[in-house]
């Protein structure tokens, strides 16, 4: 659930949150451009570097990193079955081969979703929605994407709070079935 932080603005008053959306929205589109032209992990970790640098200067850290926290079962899903294939289909030669890209495919992933996770932590959705109106998206498109922006935490923590009211009554919600 932590993954879904990540669509929640945080108010602050930083030099990030006082950026225009429009240079936000480029620079995380810069980002994903990075993340999909290069598999190398060094060059992905320089990236998630850059990113730290950005929220830090936002000062939106703890939120972040809960976003990449949540982002993990996701990425190792990616690494495994990736792995699995890439060892079925003998594309790499050795085992180390396979590893080093299994890892950049879920490293690839984890910045994708922390490059965004970066926008919304520090931009409004008001602020979203006048960007996507001023690019002449059209506005019904404009009002389901901030609808979902702005009710997806909501859902995501009436959730939890379902699923802790259960626990506390001795449900096992863990066991399954």
């Amino acid at each position: 659930m932590s993954i879904l932080e990540g669509l929640k603005f945080y108010a602050g008053d930083t030099a990030i949150h006082k950026l225009d959306p429009r240079v936000k929205f480029l620079v995380s589109m810069l980002m994903l451009i990075i993340v999909v032209m290069y598999a190398e992990v060094w060059m992905l970790t320089v990236l998630i570097a850059v990113q730290a640098v950005i929220v830090y200067i936002a000062k939106v850290m703890r939120r972040w990193l809960k976003t990449i926290k949540g982002s993990m079962p996701l990425a190792a899903l990616v690494f495994g079955l990736n792995a699995i294939f890439f060892i079925s289909t003998g594309t790499y030669a050795t085992l180390q081969e396979v590893f080093y890209h299994s890892i950049a495919l879920a490293y690839r992933l984890v910045l994708f979703l922390s490059s965004f996770s970066i926008f919304f932590l520090t931009t409004t959705p008001e602020e979203i929605g006048l960007t996507l109106t001023s690019w002449r998206v059209p506005y019904p498109y404009t009002f389901a994407f901030i609808s979902a922006i702005r009710f997806t935490p909501i859902i995501a923590q009436e959730l939890r709070d379902i699923m802790d009211a259960q626990r506390a009554r001795g449900v096992e919600l863990d066991r399954g079935g």
